[in-house]
């Protein structure tokens, strides 16, 4: 566990402007920041960062937290490792809460997992090199220049993801890197524990993994070197081979040879079924845009990025699984898949579909023609092409049942038709979505024209399947926000308590105030009740974040003190001061008015009761009131 101390220091020291700043542009305004939303796609900035607070809160889409959650919400990183991404940032020493004896193997295995990044990171920069001077580079030049990759300047978007991606060449001799691993003073185990050397089953020593093979390195979300993939290359002429001193692969070797890819083994830092091709790449598009397009392959991701789509992922030699789908949920809520245009795209899609289904992420399909990959198209057609596609691409509800009905059938006999009819309403029936269930229920004319239904007995029997299919039970609505109280109109009261509410949230100092402190006992409720965190939050003995006191007051309010503290209304105390004095005495008329039919009924019941006494003390209670109304008590 992280120490308390740690993360306190890490809060306090952390300038949140200075975090944010990294990459959102921002202006001051009063005494906050502002700028666009780095979590939603917007025109005029809406995301108010406030510095003494260190808290920041965007009116658009509600996103709101510390440096802390910034970190982790950018960069999909979990609590601990953004208080030492922070932590690292800042110089402040990462203690951690255990015994001395559990504190010296935690620090031994934390040497050992950076060493691990190391080497990676130290293998990236070995075959970036390689592809810029080794003797063999033209033959993955060529592998390259095929696919359309080849620069034509340093700076050109080409460039820019070859750079990014660390696309590198794996030299076609056996030990190299490792050679090269060996003088730079890496342990061999480290190498091999992350798949960059393999043992000699013949004898001792070790020999490279990937050998003659275009590279695209792998990292996680946080920009560090976990795994690569390396694809295979035509061999060289025997001639220039020779000339080198190389030979070929040995016939123990010869299976992985003639793999079109070979990717790292998994590792303490590598699981192929949590980590995403291109992710780290494509984070700030993500977050920008909202949605991923998914496609199936290394080349497709480096392809799409180098022209312009940013925002492309892949899986690692796998199905899209559910870790991965959870892990793109936390930087965007809608993919796209864009598989190869054949067979075994559609069961990808298919079998994708749970993963998605299982992180609540919204899906569409962009069909491809058959035989064709993302990369192939963007080649061939104009990057705007490939948008249109992806923008007018179907949710995957819709693409399955256009799949269901594109297979071979005969629409002229009964129990085929039947048999479709089945297999469609059992798609909607195991979308869980209630969206996508309520779009399926237009589905009925398409269907029937695929299936050539044009019969009314037949048309019925599918739009009963078909709402059978989209009726789910009705969820009982909540009346109420998070508290769970009844929910019940706002009145005027409300809103002058809230605006009090606002003043103290601006300046929890004016907490120090006498009279502020009397006239804050008028309130009541919900806004009585956040003051008094707002006093142990903000002036108490023992420090809490904004994150803390936003998560202890009533729902009903969360929203209006999130906005206002981080981006507080009076740049002044005395202005705030003056505003929650000025509302006290509204809250007393208020509250008077409000009253007044309860005085003129109890009136009643003493005239009726004959308790002259009663009667007498209510009127005078009655005069004093309306007196304090003419000559505007407590007014200032």
């Amino acid at each position: 566990m992280l120490g308390q101390d740690t993360i306190e220091r890490v809060r306090r020291q952390t300038s949140l402007v200075a975090v944010v700043q990294q990459v959102v542009r921002l202006q001051r305004r009063g005494r906050s920041f502002v700028g666009l939303c780095p979590f939603h796609k917007e025109k005029t900035p809406s995301f108010h960062v406030n510095d003494e607070r260190g808290f920041y809160h965007c009116f658009g889409c509600k996103a709101s937290g510390d440096a802390i959650r910034f970190v982790q919400e950018m960069q999909g990183l979990t609590f601990a490792d953004a208080i030492r991404e922070l932590a690292d940032r800042a110089g402040i020493e990462v203690v951690e809460e255990h015994a001395a004896e559990d504190s010296r193997v935690r620090a031994e295995s934390r040497r050992r997992t950076v060493e691990l990044y190391e080497v990676g990171n130290a293998a990236a920069a070995f075959f970036e090199k390689a592809l810029r001077e080794h003797p063999l580079r033209n033959v993955a030049m060529a592998e390259l220049s095929r696919r359309g990759l080849v620069a034509n300047s340093p700076t050109d978007t080409i460039a820019d993801a070859l750079q990014s991606f660390r696309v590198g060449y794996a030299p076609y001799g056996w030990d190299e890197l490792l050679l090269h691993l060996r003088t730079l003073g890496f342990s061999m185990q480290a190498a091999e524990n992350v798949g960059l050397i393999v043992p000699r089953k013949s004898s001792s020593g070790h020999y490279d993994r990937f050998r003659h093979r275009l590279m695209f390195t792998v990292m996680d979300l946080q920009g560090r070197v976990v795994a690569f993939s390396g694809r295979t290359l035509p061999e060289p002429e025997p001639d220039e081979l020779k000339k080198l001193g190389l030979t070929g692969p040995t016939e123990s070797d010869s299976a992985s040879a003639k793999a079109k890819y070979v990717n790292s083994p998994e590792s303490s830092i590598y699981k192929k079924r949590e980590t995403l091709f291109g992710l780290y790449q494509a984070r700030q598009s993500l977050r920008e845009l909202g949605k991923a397009i998914l496609v199936e392959g290394n080349f497709d991701v480096v392809s799409l990025h180098a022209r312009g789509l940013r925002n492309v992922i892949a899986p690692l030699g796998t199905a899209f699984t559910s870790e991965q789908a959870k892990l793109l949920r936390r930087l965007a809520p809608e993919v796209t898949l864009m598989f190869d245009g054949d067979s075994a795209g559609r069961r990808a899609v298919l079998a994708a579909r749970e993963a998605v289904r299982s992180a609540g992420l919204n899906c569409r399909v962009a069909s491809l023609p058959d035989g064709i990959d993302p990369d192939e198209l963007i080649r061939k057609a104009v990057p705007d092409g490939i948008r249109h596609a992806i923008d007018s691409s179907p949710e995957i509800l819709r693409y399955l049942i256009d799949t269901c009905l594109d297979s071979g059938f005969s629409k002229d006999d009964p129990l085929t038709r039947a048999a479709k009819i089945k297999e469609v309403a059992e798609l909607i029936a195991s979308e869980t979505s209630p969206e996508s269930r309520a779009l399926a229920e237009n589905y009925a004319d398409t269907v029937a024209a695929r299936l050539n239904i044009s019969d009314a007995p037949t048309f019925q029997v599918l739009q009963r399947r078909i709402r059978q299919a989209v009726s789910l039970p009705a969820a009982a609505p909540r009346p109420v926000g998070s508290s769970g109280q009844q929910a019940r109109s706002p009145n005027r009261g409300d809103a002058v308590a809230l605006d009090m509410l606002g003043c103290i949230l601006d300046w929890p100092e004016l907490l120090h105030d006498a009279e502020v402190e009397v006239a804050l006992s008028l309130t009541e409720g919900d806004i009585a009740l956040t003051i008094a965190l707002a006093r142990r939050t903000f002036l108490g003995q023992k420090a809490e974040s904004v994150e803390e006191f936003l998560a202890k007051i009533p729902g009903s309010i969360h929203a209006f003190a999130a906005s206002r503290l981080a981006a507080p209304r009076h740049n002044r105390l005395e202005d705030a001061r003056t505003v929650l004095l000025k509302n006290v005495s509204k809250l007393r008329r208020l509250e008077q008015h409000r009253r007044r039919p309860e005085d003129i009924e109890a009136l009643q019941r003493a005239a009726a009761s004959g308790d002259i006494e009663e009667e007498n003390a209510l009127l005078r209670k009655h005069a004093e009131l309306a007196r304090e109304r003419r000559h505007g008590v407590g007014e200032r």
